[in-house]
C-alpha cells in the first residue's frame, strides 16, 4: 500500500483532481490500497476541517472508499473521534490512528485508554483501527505488549498495525507476537522480505508514490531468489532520496518526472525543493 502524498495548488489547498489521478495509478500499478492524510500526505498541517472535506472531494471524484485507509489520530482525542466518525459516515471503514503524542513519558496504561476511548466512543463495529507507530516523530513507543492488550479488548476492531520505526529489533518482535493475529505492515519496502519472513503481511511505504510498480513485484516475488536484487535496486533509489528531507524529495521527484511543477508545494514547516539552475 502507498502513503500518499497529497498535491497542493500555489495557495497550498489540496489539488482534489491531481491526488485522485495519482491515486488512480498506483492502484492501476498494483497496490492494494491508498493511506490518505498520513505522515507523508502532511496530515498534520490539515485543520479537521480541511482532512474531512479532501476525503468527502477524493470520493466524490471517484476513489473507492474500500481503497482507502484513512489517517485520524491527532493530539486532542475529540479530534480523532471526530475524524474517525466522519471517515466510517463516507464508507470508509479503516483508519490509521496515530496515539496522543504531544506529552511524552506516559505509560502503557494511559495509551491504552486513549485507544479504547476512541473506540468506544465511536462505537460502530465496522471501525477497523490500525496503529500507527512512528516513535521518531511522537516520541511515543508502542510494544507488542500493549497491542496485544488492545487486540484482547478489541480482537475485532483492532484489524493491524503500521511499524514506521525502523528498528529491525522491535519490528520482528511484533512480527511473530501479533503476524498470525493481525496485519503488521511495515513503513518501508527495505524491510519488506525480512519483515514477510517473520509474519507481516505487506507494507505502507511513501516510496510507493514513486515506485510502486517496482514495489508490487517485489511484493509478489518476495519468495523467489531474484528478489533480493530487486530489493536493492528499490532501496538504492530510496537512499538517494533520503539524502534530502524525503516528502519534500517525493514532491520533487514527481514535479521532475510529470513536469507539474505544482507537486513541489508542500506546507510550512516543510520547505519544498527547488530545481538547480
Amino acid at each position: 500500500m502507498t502513503a500518499v502524498l497529497t498535491p497542493m495548488h500555489d495557495d497550498l489547498q489540496p489539488n482534489v483532481e491531481l491526488l485522485v489521478r495519482h491515486g488512480s495509478g498506483l492502484l492501476a500499478a498494483g497496490c492494494s490500497g491508498l493511506v490518505l492524510l498520513g505522515t507523508t500526505g502532511e496530515a498534520n498541517s490539515f485543520t479537521v476541517r480541511e482532512r474531512k472535506t479532501l476525503l468527502e472531494e477524493v470520493l466524490a471524484a471517484g476513489l473507492k472508499s474500500d481503497k482507502l485507509i484513512v489517517g485520524t489520530g491527532c493530539c486532542p482525542l475529540g479530534d480523532t473521534i471526530e475524524l474517525t466518525k466522519h471517515a466510517l459516515s463516507q464508507g470508509v471503514e479503516r483508519v490509521l490512528v496515530l496515539p496522543p503524542f504531544y506529552y511524552k513519558d506516559v505509560t502503557d496504561d494511559g495509551l491504552f485508554e486513549a485507544f479504547a476511548t476512541v473506540i468506544e466512543e465511536v462505537a460502530d463495529g465496522r471501525l477497523r483501527v490500525l496503529l500507527y507507530l512512528i516513535p521518531q516523530l511522537t516520541g511515543i513507543e508502542i510494544g507488542a505488549p500493549l497491542v496485544a492488550r488492545l487486540v484482547q479488548a478489541f480482537p475485532v476492531t483492532i484489524g493491524g498495525l503500521k511499524d514506521s520505526s525502523g528498528d529491525w529489533e522491535a519490528t520482528q518482535a511484533l512480527c511473530r507476537a501479533l503476524g498470525d493475529t493481525i496485519d503488521v505492515m511495515v513503513g518501508t519496502e527495505t524491510l519488506l522480505l525480512q519483515a514477510m519472513s517473520a509474519g507481516a503481511s505487506g507494507c505502507i511505504t511513501a516510496m510507493g508514490n514513486v515506485a510502486a510498480r517496482e514495489i508490487v513485484e517485489l511484493y509478489e516475488m518476495r519468495e523467489m531468489p531474484a528478489a533480493t536484487a530487486r530489493s536493492g535496486a528499490i532501496n538504492e533509489l530510496r537512499a538517494t532520496l533520503q539524502t534530502l528531507p524525503l516528502i519534500p524529495a517525493l514532491k520533487a521527484y514527481l514535479a521532475q518526472t510529470t513536469g507539474d511543477a505544482s507537486w513541489r508545494n508542500v506546507r510550512p514547516p516543510l520547505m519544498s525543493l527547488t530545481p538547480e539552475p
